[in-house]
């Protein structure tokens, strides 16, 4: 029997503080894994998959478990593949007696895992992430270790969210980053004409685009070829001049 005390209840609700602390965009997923470990005493292994970008992101705590999560998402089945499409818990009790996904149970048998849950971790993202338990006990996954399970699934769900979110921002800011430095030499492409030859701003930057449609190249690159000297001033010199 587990014993629900208060420092177990603390450690779940800490799952939803669970935010990135560098570049890694996945650390969030892994921490939910292996605390899910730490904290259900049934659980031997357990793994997240959970879309990212045009593709999967996978964490586990073991790791055979993504071998087991990719070989049911290249193949369509297994109750990981099943808890993402539809949205719903999955479970094996027993891989002896599960006839639902032959080939799953097979590689769960082969790393001497007898039982399983998987349990929908709720976001404001189509399709959603799964966290996923497993077990060397058959029918491990019943009374308060369910029940804890369950309290993990809805904390990592918004674990999961805020990775999203902080993920996002961060690739806004880096776009941000380019977009600035972009800006940044093509006024000075810009100040380079209008000091050379005394015309407006306008009509610097005119030359810029028509350089850049003329040679099809980015804008950017055009007037970083000029601020570094790799193209002279009088290959861009306005039409009037």
């Amino acid at each position: 029997m587990v014993a629900v005390t208060r420092d177990l209840a603390e450690r779940i609700a800490s799952v939803a503080d669970l935010v990135l602390t560098g570049d890694d965009a996945d650390l969030p997923l892994q921490q939910l894994t292996e605390l899910s470990v730490e904290l259900i005493p049934s659980g031997t292994c357990a793994g997240v998959v959970a879309p990212r970008d045009a593709a999967w992101a996978y964490a586990q705590s073991d790791e055979s478990v993504a071998g087991l999560h990719r070989l049911q998402m290249e193949s369509g089945s297994g109750p990981v593949a099943d808890g993402l499409r539809f949205g719903e818990a999955r479970r094996i009790d027993d891989v002896a007696t599960e006839s639902r996904w032959p080939e799953t149970c097979a590689a769960m048998a082969d790393r001497g895992l007898r039982s399983c849950l998987v349990l929908p971790l709720r976001t404001d993202r189509a399709p959603g992430a799964v966290l996923a338990l497993y077990s060397t006990k058959a029918e491990a996954f019943a009374g308060a270790d369910h029940d804890i399970a369950l309290l993990l699934a809805a904390e990592g769900g918004v674990a999961v969210r805020n990775a999203g979110l902080y993920s996002n921002c961060r690739t806004l800011v880096g776009n941000l980053h380019i977009a600035l430095a972009s800006r940044a030499v093509i006024e000075q492409a810009k100040g380079i004409l209008v000091a050379e030859y005394g015309c407006p701003p306008d009509t610097a930057f005119a030359r810029l685009s028509a350089m850049s449609q003329n040679s099809n190249r980015k804008l950017k690159d055009i007037a970083a070829d000029l601020v570094e000297g790799r193209i002279t001033r009088s290959d861009l010199a306005p039409e009037e001049v």
